[in-house]
């Protein structure tokens, strides 16, 4: 963990820290309580201007990765049925599984009042927001069949599609809101304190925040599975997926 210092002409000591964090998402804890823990630590009117004067706004870079999926046709369609567990679903041809993950860098540049230890800064972040992998499966019985096969896989890259956009929205969001939090607002308190309450903001509350975003998109995929498009998968190809089917699962 590096650390850099230089001296200012104000005698107040310059910091910088650069943090790498990567995370696999998977829960949600609350946000603590910065304005209670800032109170406490009130910075003289001297410091207050030379932090005001000196500290440069906080930078916050969010992006999302393209994504790039793979196909798997491994799997046969009762795999993918279990797989799915969805009481709804009969007989799963197609299944689209994307895992989330967040990476985050995060750093500050800050000064230290020698006089009573403090020390201020504006924090900088960049987030990046991925699914890898992404996996499109598709039942291997279907493999042979150039028809059957690429109407499984059009409608999967549908799903696919939900994915890229809310990515994107994301992204969109979390720049905004992070902008307005980390953007202007210069924090004081001794280093370290300050260092786990920004990285516990981060890793507690923000990182759980994408998570939550990234998935909500129950109802854009219910779009996509519809009655209707159950049906078609019955007549299409000549119906060739039905008969199938029905070959292998009887009457």
């Amino acid at each position: 963990m590096p650390v850099a210092g230089s001296r200012r002409r104000s005698t107040h000591r310059g910091l910088s820290l650069v943090l790498r964090v990567v995370v696999f998402l998977g829960w949600l804890l609350p946000l603590l309580d910065s304005g209670a823990i800032a109170a406490r630590h009130s910075p003289s009117p001297s410091f207050a201007r030379a932090c005001a004067q000196s500290l440069k706004p906080g930078v916050v870079s969010v992006e999302g990765v393209p994504m790039a999926p793979r196909i798997d046709t491994s799997r046969s369609y009762r795999e993918l049925t279990r797989m799915a567990s969805r009481d709804e679903a009969v007989f799963v041809l197609g299944l689209t599984r994307p895992v989330l993950r967040v990476e985050t860098e995060w750093g500050f540049h800050g000064l230290e009042d020698p006089d009573s230890s403090l020390v201020c800064m504006r924090p900088s972040l960049r987030m990046r927001l991925r699914y890898d992998p992404v996996t499109v499966f598709i039942g291997r019985e279907f493999v042979g069949d150039s028809c059957s096969y690429e109407f499984i896989l059009a409608h999967e890259k549908r799903h696919v599609s939900v994915h890229v956009g809310q990515l994107d929205k994301t992204v969109a969001l979390l720049r905004d809101q992070l902008q307005r939090r980390l953007g202007d607002e210069i924090h004081y308190g001794p280093r370290r304190e300050l260092e786990q309450r920004l990285k516990s903001e981060i890793r507690n509350y923000w990182i759980p925040r994408a998570e939550q975003e990234l998935k909500d998109v129950r109802r854009q995929h219910e779009a996509i599975d519809t009655p209707e498009e159950y049906a078609r998968a019955g007549s299409v190809c000549s119906a060739r997926i039905a008969r199938m089917l029905q070959r292998r699962e009887g009457p």
